[in-house]
């Protein structure tokens, strides 16, 4: 984890990317803290995977933004204590293309907003999100045809990893909405619903105590 927090700080420390993490807390801490979380476990994850630093590094730019364009969502919807009705899902499911459209202008990772949108693809309580602005405006069929285009492996593995992050810090967190589950309990959850990615968690030691 050390290593993991030690390179989320030198990339924070960037200005192409700090501009934008600014703007992500202002909008929401929670969003902001659990970005930064979420980075770090993918990172912890990665590494235990066998990740190089290249794919360490664009992992992390992913990751710590792959919430980033829930910007453009209201943000009663984010902070909603109850459930969301169907226009709020509706708004809450365009933020992984938002993020990717935001991702797209960092020339320094050219392979993050290919990682970003994946945060959700294995979570299969969850419809399909678009990958992108461009995706998001086209008819179903073609983006069936693109949500099926080839990926470099790396990235998809990639993008697994982020999305085993995404709902691990989900799940043991406290949210407006639901208490933290036990860690052992959260685990067992994630072995069924991602057995391609959940053993990496046993790189992971469980926060101390629940996250908000």
């Amino acid at each position: 984890m050390r290593e993991a927090r030690r390179l989320l700080a030198e990339l924070l420390a960037r200005p192409d990317l700090r501009p934008l993490m600014n703007r992500l807390r202002e909008y929401d801490g929670s969003t902001y803290r659990h970005s930064l979380r979420v980075a770090r476990f993918a990172l912890v994850l990665a590494r235990g995977d066998g990740f190089d630093d290249a794919q360490l590094r664009e992992l992390a730019v992913a990751a710590m933004m792959h919430d980033l364009g829930k910007l453009s969502v209201d943000p009663g919807v984010v902070r909603k204590p109850g459930p969301l009705d169907d226009r709020e899902r509706d708004e809450i499911r365009r933020h992984p293309a938002e993020s990717v459209d935001w991702l797209r202008g960092l020339a320094a990772f050219p392979e993050a907003h290919r990682i970003a949108p994946l945060h959700h693809e294995m979570q299969g309580q969850h419809a399909p999100y678009p990958r992108s602005g461009t995706e998001r405006r086209k008819p179903d069929d073609a983006r069936e045809a693109e949500r099926r285009r080839q990926l470099p492996a790396w990235v998809r593995r990639a993008g697994h990893i982020l999305a085993l992050a995404d709902r691990y810090d989900a799940l043991i967190s406290r949210r407006p909405y639901k208490d933290p589950w036990p860690d052992p309990e959260v685990r067992a959850v994630l072995l069924r619903e991602m057995p391609a990615v959940a053993p990496l968690l046993d790189h992971l030691r469980p926060p101390e105590r629940p996250p908000r």
